[in-house]
């Protein structure tokens, strides 16, 4: 049933140069410039297994590959995402442009590493078999090693997290536990009967009520799941845990695992980006940073400038009262951009993204909108399906403070990082993510994600050796003088909301409408 098929979601399966108004991409200096209309004419046809299966170096390059080394300088000078996207990996130089679009985790998670030094982002999201196997398929040249630059004491972290990462491969680090799983299937299984209990056999408007919560519960608990069969880091076998995804995600939460992966493979790789990643692009209803407020950003991910006129600057400049009730209605629109996405509506049109297993992603979706609805009008009496609706979507609603307060309060960046290793991947996802320090028999309430800087360095790592590792990578960054963030659950809460207010006070709609208009200021 769930064979590996993809559908750019469109009749028309070629990308070319009617298809796209513009795109945004970055240039050798990181700035973000508009592409030309076209971005090149690339077949969706061909699914990425039948790319891979021609011989090594063929078929896959848009050029030959070069008998003389590369520099970095070169590399970088030579790159262009539409018509030779090159980037380094170790010592290595290889050609995804063609790649990019029919690429599982997206054409998105490419494109700003062009020109870049893409070693430490694709080891620690790929198994080895992918490296060994798969991208000798992209080779393109040698990098000219020699030519480096002197080793500084930022490269030498770097090359002691690549050390670490080796050291926790041959400790069975990444290999998962599947009793951990067993045990949470059971619980999860046990907590969706008591829904269906309380709905099915009780007349009580305080039942209904605690089965609408412990509904909610569940869809926190799923989606933990979900993420991290979208990391692949449970089967850690891409098309199974894909599958497992469309179930746990789509079907059980009405969340696309298609959407997600889109959105969050992005957000991995440019943590913090104002322009390209997308987990922290809230605009008109909620800016991180007066960075979205300077001027109108224009978002990569979803080929537009970003809503900034008087109606976001009046939502900015409430945003820290706003936070926790648009943090319990959030979920809402996560239904709209997975039903956008399966469907190809809105900026998805732009970009003609393959959506792997589109037919399954839309019955799944549709699915979920069937058993919720149906369930629903079990309830006896207005009143106890409004009831169990609300608090389904309050309680899921603490999903998205937890996972909004990693990255909310860290500093942003525009444009793409990696530029060395002094902004490259470690430093980038340590600046960007913080921590949240809980205790042990919380674990299950965070569901791994209080673990943002482990799991962003290592996305792969099954959630039962999160803690384990955050003692290694907490000695490791003392080592090599990092800061390691991390703060208690309502302290970071408190650090999100401070963070929103200062924001807030530099929208033009928190001088004009709270002095002005309401003349708080005396």
């Amino acid at each position: 049933m769930c064979r590996n098929k993809a559908s750019s979601g469109t009749p028309d399966t070629n990308m070319t140069s009617g298809n796209v108004a513009s795109v945004a991409v970055a240039s050798s200096n990181g700035d973000i410039t508009n592409a030309p209309p076209s971005i090149g004419t690339v077949s969706t046809t061909s699914s990425s297994e039948s790319l891979l299966s021609l011989p090594d170096k063929q078929g896959l390059s848009v050029g030959k590959a070069r008998a003389n080394p590369m520099t970095r300088e070169e590399v970088l000078k030579r790159s262009n995402p539409e018509t030779l996207c090159l980037m380094i990996i170790e010592d290595k130089v290889y050609d995804c442009t063609r790649w990019q679009h029919i690429h599982p985790g997206g054409f998105l998670t490419i494109r700003p590493l062009c020109g870049k030094d893409a070693t430490d982002p694709f080891q620690t999201t790929h198994p080895k078999h992918v490296q060994e196997r798969i991208l000798n398929k992209f080779y393109y040249a040698d990098l000219n090693v020699d030519d480096d630059a002197e080793v500084t004491a930022a490269d030498e972290a770097t090359l002691a997290f690549r050390k670490l990462t080796r050291h926790m491969e041959e400790a069975g680090l990444f290999e998962t536990n599947y009793t951990f799983y067993y045990k949470k299937a059971a619980a999860y299984t046990t907590m969706f009967l008591l829904v269906l209990a309380g709905v099915l056999f009780s007349d009580n408007l305080v039942v209904h009520g605690f089965a609408g919560a412990l509904l909610g519960l569940f869809w926190q608990q799923m989606a933990f799941i979900g993420h991290d069969l979208g990391h692949n880091a449970i089967t850690h076998d891409r098309v199974l845990d894909s599958c497992w995804g469309i179930i746990v995600g789509n079907l059980m939460t009405g969340i696309s695992v298609g959407w997600w992966k889109r959105s969050h493979n992005v957000h991995h790789i440019v943590t913090n980006s104002v322009d390209y990643d997308p987990d922290i692009q809230h605009l008109p209803v909620m800016a991180v940073d007066p960075a979205f407020l300077a001027k109108p950003i224009f978002s990569t991910y979803q080929g537009q400038y970003l809503q900034l006129d008087r109606f976001a600057h009046f939502f900015v400049s409430m945003q820290h009262w706003l936070y926790y009730p648009i943090m319990a209605v959030a979920r809402v629109n996560l239904y709209i951009q997975s039903i956008n996405h399966a469907l190809v509506l809105d900026y998805y049109t732009k970009t003609k993204d393959l959506v792997w297993r589109r037919d399954l992603q839309i019955a799944t979706l549709a699915g979920f909108w069937t058993w919720l609805i149906a369930l629903t009008m079990q309830l006896p009496t207005w009143q106890s399906r409004v009831l169990f609706l609300g608090l389904a979507h309050v309680v899921a609603g603490i999903l998205h403070v937890q996972i909004t307060i990693s990255h909310f309060a860290m500093p942003v960046h525009a444009g793409v990082t990696y530029d060395d290793s002094s902004n490259g991947y470690l430093h980038t996802q340590l600046q960007g993510t913080m921590d949240i320090e809980c205790p042990t028999y919380m674990d299950w309430f965070h569901g791994g994600i209080q673990f943002q800087v482990v799991h962003h360095l290592w996305p792969r790592l099954p959630r039962h050796n999160l803690r384990r590792v955050k003692t290694l990578l907490v000695a490791f960054c003392k080592e090599h003088g990092l800061e390691y963030k991390q703060a208690p659950f309502l302290k970071a809460n408190l650090i999100v909301i401070e963070k929103l207010r200062e924001t807030a006070e530099a929208s033009e709609g928190f001088s004009s409408f709270f002095s002005e208009s309401m003349n708080l200021s005396g």
